[in-house]
């Protein structure tokens, strides 16, 4: 939208330019020659056919629609589906992930997904995926030389437009009332060439540049993840390598949600990224599974503080992991639970806590 935008206002802002100095008597037609348009916009296209093949050269409206229409995902869309990818795989190992092959975001996501569900090794994973991103990065580059050509050649087209346009008019010199307008009229072929590629060609040029890097970082995105997943690393974990790869605004972004606002993560969560890999996997997991009871609703508060206090135990930084434990317990997660125990023989399990401790007091 914001090379529509730009085009269109650019040319808008020169118009209004002329407009301006001329008053009254402006005419957009006095910029209007037919002569100019076919040696400048016509001659660019026949000059750029030389170098590029003439499909090339039929594509340019579907490129150029390619930089208007937006890319069918985005970073926060990898990031997420790969952290549910990771889940699936702690809890029911790699096949499980044939279900996610269907609802993929590209090709090239789908053939990675059905390698390292064939059990391919990771490192043939990916030198193949690699090898796709550097072919589609050429074929991208050889689109963008197209409008990069163009824009060179526009200019120079205009120019030579110019130049015949004076030779005729140096060889009629004999009506000099004439001499000024046709003098002007020789300059448009210039004035085309210079506005039709700093206003049309580089903006494209550039757009497409900018695009084709993004949907690199996005396929480097993507088999980071699919890498990610199949070594079994956490949801948390996961999410982190993978925003690692955004700069600071997006990653603000995506962690505050589609709607594009700065929202802070819940402060147990900044904690647990503090922690050691193997207390982290188990505080993310503590996470997981009370998202999961969310909607099942068989976890209540008490359940939680009994986790919390079996995680503490089990931490190799207690500090760390009660501090976690607290800050989990003032969130409005923990405030939603359901009050009291709701886990099927957590009640037995807490009871036999007690008189246990009793009997080693008596003791």
């Amino acid at each position: 939208m914001s090379l529509i935008i730009g085009i269109i206002g650019g040319f808008l802002s020169l118009i209004g330019g002329v407009y301006i100095a001329e008053g009254a008597h402006f005419n957009i037609m006095t910029y209007w020659d037919i002569s100019a348009f076919i040696i400048v916009i016509v001659g660019t296209l026949f000059a750029s056919m030389g170098m590029y093949s003439i499909v090339d050269i039929l594509m340019i409206p579907i490129y150029v629609l390619q930089c208007v229409l937006p890319l069918p995902y985005k970073e926060g869309d990898i990031v997420e589906s790969f952290q549910r990818m990771a889940d699936k795989v702690k809890s029911a190992g790699i096949p499980s992930l044939t279900s996610e092959i269907p609802s993929a975001y590209d090709e090239y996501m789908r053939r990675g997904i059905k390698m390292v569900i064939s059990g391919i090794d990771s490192h043939a994973i990916k030198d193949i995926m690699h090898m796709e991103i550097d072919k589609m990065n050429k074929r991208h580059k050889q689109k963008i030389g197209i409008f990069n050509e163009s824009a060179g050649i526009g200019p120079t087209m205009g120019m030579i437009g110019t130049l015949l346009a004076l030779v005729l008019v140096l060889g009629n010199l004999e009506d000099t009332s004439k001499l000024g307008t046709s003098i002007a009229v020789a300059l448009i072929a210039t004035l085309y060439g210079v506005a039709v590629a700093n206003l049309g060609y580089v903006p494209v040029a550039k757009s497409l540049d900018i695009k084709n890097d993004r949907e690199v970082l996005m396929k480097e995105m993507i088999l980071e993840g699919l890498l990610a997943v199949q070594a079994g690393e956490s949801s948390f974990l996961v999410g982190q390598r993978l925003k690692a790869c955004v700069s600071e605004g997006m990653r603000a972004r995506i962690e505050g949600g589609k709607g594009g606002s700065k929202k802070k993560n819940d402060k147990y969560i900044e904690i647990a990224s503090y922690m050691n890999a193997i207390d982290q996997e188990k505080a993310m997991a503590f996470l997981a599974e009370i998202k999961k009871s969310q909607e099942t609703k068989d976890l209540g508060q008490d359940d939680a503080k009994m986790m919390l206090g079996e995680l503490i135990n089990e931490a190799e930084d207690k500090v760390i992991m009660k501090d976690f434990a607290n800050e989990f317990m003032k969130s409005k997660t923990a405030k939603k639970l359901p009050k009291g125990m709701k886990r099927k023989g957590a009640k037995k399990k807490a009871k036999g806590k007690r008189k246990a401790t009793v009997a080693d007091d008596d003791e």
